[in-house]
């Protein structure tokens, strides 16, 4: 009579014991890595941005700091800069460098960024672009949140006229066009 080898019944239960109990522990961790993931993205486009910023104010720096509104060429784009050799927008519009607004901030974004992430800013067709432009005038600041690239967060069509404009929901950064100051917010 030959012997049988195998695993026994119970053997088979603790191993499928012990198998859930190291996948539970383990889901926690990869649910938090999709929100590390997030949160690096952003802080390398603000970084990204944070850099390009301080290009074009080296750019106005060379110029000899010429004052009232002025334009650099920053790797053939001209560029608004304010007063203070900071990006306002770009020379193809007509608005002068003291009505920043979300226009201008989405093409301070997409002018000195070398890939920039889509965008688009309130009154436009959203069109699951990775971030919405929103000129603050509160704080005069501009505001970068991330989406996601998903339509969940806008109803309708286009963007709200006052999305994110205090930056109080989701996450992204805020740039002033008067100090060149790049922050990133989590909410």
């Amino acid at each position: 009579m030959k012997k049988q080898q195998g695993f026994t019944l119970i053997e088979l239960v603790i191993v499928v014991i012990i198998l859930g109990l190291l996948g539970a522990a383990a889901v926690p961790r990869f649910l938090d890595a999709t929100d590390d993931a997030r949160d690096a993205s952003v802080e390398g486009v603000a970084g990204g941005f944070a850099s390009a910023v301080g290009l074009v104010r080296a750019e106005w720096e060379l110029a000899g700091r010429p004052s009232g509104t002025t334009d650099v060429d920053y790797d053939g784009v001209s560029i608004d800069v304010t007063d203070t050799g900071y990006p306002a927008g770009t020379s193809d519009d007509n608005d002068s460098n003291d009505d920043l607004n979300s226009l201008n901030c989405s093409e301070v974004f997409n002018a000195i960024l070398a890939s920039p992430p889509t965008i688009t800013y309130p009154g436009q067709a959203y069109d699951e672009q990775r971030y919405i432009a929103t000129y603050y005038g509160t704080d005069d600041l501009c505001v970068y949140t991330q989406t996601g690239g998903s339509a969940t967060e806008i109803t309708g069509a286009n963007v709200p006229n006052n999305y994110n404009s205090d930056y109080s929901t989701g996450q992204g950064f805020t740039y002033d066009a008067d100090s060149g100051a790049v922050r990133v917010f989590r909410n």
